[in-house]
C-alpha cells in the first residue's frame, strides 16, 4: 500500500533509514577492519568469537556507536511508524477492507493456541507482531519501505535488495511445474508475491500465526489480482492434508523459531509434501560460514535486537534436521556475499 504520510513523518523515517545505512555501511565496516587487524587468527567457536570481539573492540568508538545506533533505529522505527499509521488510518482501513468474495481465501482462528515463541517481541515490535491492529502496514509500508530496504537489516546489508534475495531463493526450486506451493510463516505476503510471479500457474498457500499480517496479505493478494489461500495456524500444525503440496518454500523463518519448534516444523513440512516434491529454504548462513566478526554481529541480535533465537539458529544443523525428517538429496550453499541468502533444499522420494 502507498500510505499517505506527512512530510514530517516521512522525513523522520527516512532519517532512520539513512542512519541504519551509515551504521552498517560505514561504522561497521570500520569496526570489521579494526578487528581483522587486531585479531588475525580469530577463534572458531561462536562463544570464543564473542569474547574476542568484546576484548578487541571494547573501546573502539565506531563499533560502540554502531551497536548503539543499530539498537536505537530498531526501537525508533515503531515510535515513528505507529503514529504515522494512525494519521492514515481511514485510508489504511479502506485498503484493508476487501470484498469477502474476492478470489482466494483467508481463514482466521481467533481461538488458536499459539506456541509460546510467538509471544516474543520479534524485531522489537511494540507489543509483538499483533501489538497494533495496523501492524501489517507499519512493518511493510513504513518500517520496511523507509528504513529496512534502504538501510539493510540482519544479514541483508545496506544497498542490497531484500526483494532480490527472495527472488534468488525461490529460483533455487529444482522444477518449474509445481502445482501447489506452501509457505510456512508467510507474514504479510512479500515472499508470496515473488512466488506468484515466479510460478504464476501454481496455487499459493500461506500459513501464518499473526492475524494482522494475514489481513495485510489478504488485502495485498486482492489488490494485486492473486488468489492466495491464507490460513492462520502454527507452521508445526498447519492442518493441511498429507501430501497436499508439491513445493514448500520458506524464507527467513527458522531464525525466528527455537530448535525444538524448528524440528517439529520440518517434520510437518515433510508430512504435507507429496512424494516427488521439494523443499527450498532461504535464511541466514550458520555462524561457521560467516567470518568471526560478522557472526558476532548476527549473534548480537539475540539479546539486543529482538531476535531471541538467533544464537541457537546460527549453531543449528538444518540440513541434518531435513535428513532426519526423511528428506533426501539435501544440499546447503550460499548465493551471495556472506553466503546470504543461505539455501537449504531437499526432496521427498516417491514411494516405490
Amino acid at each position: 500500500m502507498d500510505v499517505p504520510v506527512t512530510q514530517r513523518d516521512r522525513a523522520g523515517l527516512e532519517f532512520l533509514g539513512s542512519l541504519q545505512g551509515y551504521t552498517g555501511g560505514v561504522l561497521q565496516v570500520d569496526a570489521a577492519a579494526r578487528y581483522a587487524a587486531v585479531v588475525p587468527d580469530p577463534p572458531l567457536d561462536l562463544a570464543g568469537r564473542r569474547r574476542s570481539v568484546d576484548e578487541a573492540l571494547g573501546g573502539h568508538g565506531p563499533w560502540l556507536f554502531d551497536r548503539l545506533l543499530t539498537r536505537y533505529v530498531a526501537e525508533e522505527i515503531y515510535v515513528r511508524a505507529l503514529p504515522a499509521a494512525e494519521q492514515a488510518r481511514p485510508e489504511i482501513e479502506a485498503w484493508l477492507d476487501v470484498p469477502a468474495d474476492a478470489p482466494g481465501s483467508l481463514v482466521l482462528d481467533p481461538e488458536q493456541d499459539a506456541p509460546a515463541y510467538h509471544r516474543e517481541g520479534f524485531h522489537l515490535t511494540t507489543g509483538g507482531w499483533d501489538g497494533h491492529d495496523l501492524m501489517g502496514v507499519v512493518i511493510s509500508d513504513l518500517g520496511y519501505k523507509y528504513v529496512l530496504m534502504p538501510g539493510g537489516v540482519g544479514a541483508a546489508r545496506a544497498g542490497e535488495s531484500l526483494t532480490d534475495h527472495r527472488t534468488q531463493v525461490v529460483r533455487e526450486a529444482p522444477r518449474r511445474d509445481y502445482r501447489r506451493i506452501l509457505e510456512p510463516g508467510c507474514g504479510n505476503g512479500r515472499f508470496a508475491a515473488v512466488v506468484s510471479r515466479e510460478f504464476p500457474d501454481a496455487q499459493y498457500v500461506g500459513v501464518e500465526l499473526s492475524a494482522t499480517q494475514l489481513r495485510y496479505a489478504r488485502a495485498q493478494c486482492v489488490h494485486d489480482g492473486h488468489a492466495w489461500e491464507l490460513i492462520q495456524a502454527p507452521a508445526e500444525r498447519t492442518g493441511l492434508p498429507d501430501a497436499s503440496v508439491d513445493l514448500v518454500a520458506v524464507f527467513t523463518l527458522f531464525h525466528e523459531t527455537p530448535p525444538k519448534a524448528t524440528e517439529a516444523i520440518v517434520a510437518e513440512l515433510f508430512r504435507v509434501l507429496e512424494p516427488g516434491g521439494d523443499i527450498v529454504i532461504g535464511d541466514i548462513a550458520p555462524f561457521d560460514r560467516n567470518d568471526a566478526f560478522r557472526s558476532v554481529v548476527l549473534d548480537w541480535e539475540t539479546e539486543n535486537r529482538g531476535e531471541p533465537f538467533m544464537r541457537s539458529y546460527l549453531q543449528l544443523d538444518l540440513p541434518a534436521l531435513l535428513k532426519a525428517a526423511g528428506f533426501t538429496d539435501v544440499q546447503a550453499y550460499g548465493l551471495g556475499k556472506g553466503d546470504y541468502p543461505w539455501i537449504v533444499r531437499g526432496h521427498k522420494e516417491r514411494q516405490r
